[in-house]
């Protein structure tokens, strides 16, 4: 069965106390395309860019600097958070899902948020989707089954566009949607599949609101498709804030511990800051945009705090990989902001640019505020670390690459359960993690000491052969065994 674990009573060494009061909130915010580097209390060199919001977070928190997304990209970042699961173990073998991509997440996978479900929780999701959906024609039936992994508009294999087209003509978006949020374990879900998909409108829990009745046109941002007449790039990044704000307002009023998981469209692409922003910085649109990805973050924090809600919640700050070359880093650099610091690459690639990301958390009940963490960890750990915090005994068909990580939240003097962590890129090409050692197996075996080398400018597999080879076994062996972790 897709849930069988067990639930028992939360321990008093997580609580704090002899009895068991109300289970801690959980609040996870996940930006888009956002690296280490971006947020100005971890990089000195970030010049005029501020993210004074997020900045408080790890005054109050905790920071890791060597957290890291299972992949470079998005689509594949997103299953392992929910899942717990390294994505490459899906038939999506690289790159991400496209405009009308069928369902990543197998019906009969446990997630975090059922998991949390199950456990009591209200489960909330507001923004950014993008594990497929199944789209149902007047019938009734799937209009989207015949769209292949790698489909879209502007892919050049035989047929792609036409599949995409063909799929598209058949959705009726009158229907119901299947295989979303609702469907894995969210009471409430609202936002968008993609910014830069179709179709151009908001969702709220399985359906459309409105219907997508004219082309989106070419002076917008994004892949061809059917849009709602007035739809605003710029008008989706309130919009979320707004109905996070709401959210945890209306959960607040309830007994019942509540899990908000906010996926943020920002700063990816479409760059598109609301008016409020737009030219603040007076430097460019991208940072205008990260600025106000920094302001949702506050707006949520200001929630909780208004609330009553903010000692007993879990937040959670990080993001899906790292920057996109989109922000244009030479730009950013004349203006005295440099995002390449300290680590080399960028989104899509498979150095540590690509997916070593912040992870801050502030959980001021258990928390020391302002404390680090110099283990590595992986986004892949958050459901195993969730499910300790909640008494959860994983089954066996669950997360097999999440490790609980709650040990080092609450500043206890031991290492996580796992030391090992695979990264994955948008080519589908492996890393392999390991203490000091990072290996790129390939056809040219690259070793790289990040204890002396964070920058990945040496390769010293020819001076490390037994190193190269054992970690090259360990990645064999996890990608065998089908999972990374053992319970």
């Amino acid at each position: 069965m897709k849930r069988l674990f067990i639930a028992v009573l939360i321990l008093c060494s997580i609580s704090g106390g002899s009895a068991a009061p109300k289970l801690p909130n959980i609040v996870f915010i996940l930006a888009d395309d956002m690296s280490y580097d971006s947020v100005s209390a971890l990089n000195p060199d970030i010049g005029p860019l501020k993210t004074p919001f997020i900045d408080k977070l790890v005054s109050e928190g905790m920071n890791f600097t060597d957290a890291h997304s299972g992949s470079a990209v998005c689509t594949p970042t997103r299953y392992g958070i929910l899942t717990g699961r390294y994505c490459w173990r899906t038939d999506l073998k690289s790159q991400v899902l496209w405009e009308w991509g069928r369902p990543l997440i197998e019906r009969k996978r446990l997630t975090v948020a059922e998991m949390l479900q199950d456990r009591g929780y209200s489960t909330g999701m507001v923004g950014k989707w993008h594990l497929g959906m199944t789209w149902l024609d007047k019938e009734g039936k799937v209009a989207n089954a015949d769209v292949r992994r790698h489909d879209s508009f502007f892919k050049k294999q035989p047929g792609a566009a036409d599949r995409c087209k063909a799929a598209e003509a058949r959705i009726d978006f009158t229907k119901p949607i299947a295989d979303g949020p609702i469907q894995h374990g969210f009471d409430y879900y609202f936002g968008v599949d993609v910014p830069n998909f179709p179709p151009y409108l908001w969702i709220e829990n399985d359906r459309l609101l409105g219907v997508p009745s004219v082309p989106k046109p070419d002076t917008i941002f994004g892949h061809p498709g059917p849009m709602k007449p007035g739809w605003k790039l710029e008008d989706i990044l309130v919009g979320l804030a707004e109905k996070s704000v709401e959210w945890i307002e209306e959960q607040a009023k309830s007994d019942k511990p509540f899990f908000l998981y906010l996926p943020l469209t920002s700063p990816h692409t479409p760059i598109a800051p609301s008016k409020r922003f737009k030219g603040r910085s007076g430097l460019t649109k991208y940072v205008d945009f990260v600025t106000e990805t920094d302001w949702v973050v506050g707006e949520v924090m200001n929630a909780l705090e208004k609330s009553g809600e903010a000692r007993n919640t879990i937040l959670i700050f990080t993001t899906d990989n790292g920057t996109s070359g989109v922000a244009n880093f030479k730009k950013l650099e004349s203006h005295g902001i440099n995002l390449r610091v300290q680590f080399k690459g960028w989104k899509g690639q498979i150095h540590e640019g690509g997916h070593r990301v912040p992870f801050i958390v502030r959980w001021p009940a258990r928390i020391a505020a302002g404390s680090s963490c110099d283990q590595t960890i992986c986004l892949n750990d958050f459901m195993a670390t969730a499910a300790a915090i909640t008494s959860v005994v994983l089954p066996e068909n669950a997360a097999e690459d999440s490790n609980n990580i709650l040990p080092l939240l609450l500043g206890e003097e031991r290492t996580p359960e796992h030391s090992w962590v695979v990264n994955h890129d948008y080519g589908g090409d492996f890393a392999i993690r390991n203490g000091r050692w990072k290996l790129v197996p390939g056809k040219t075996d690259q070793l790289f000491d990040l204890k002396v080398d964070q920058k990945e400018s040496s390769n010293v597999a020819s001076a490390y052969p037994a190193v190269v080879e054992k970690m090259k076994a360990k990645l064999k062996e996890y990608q065998e065994s089908g999972r990374s972790v053992s319970r």
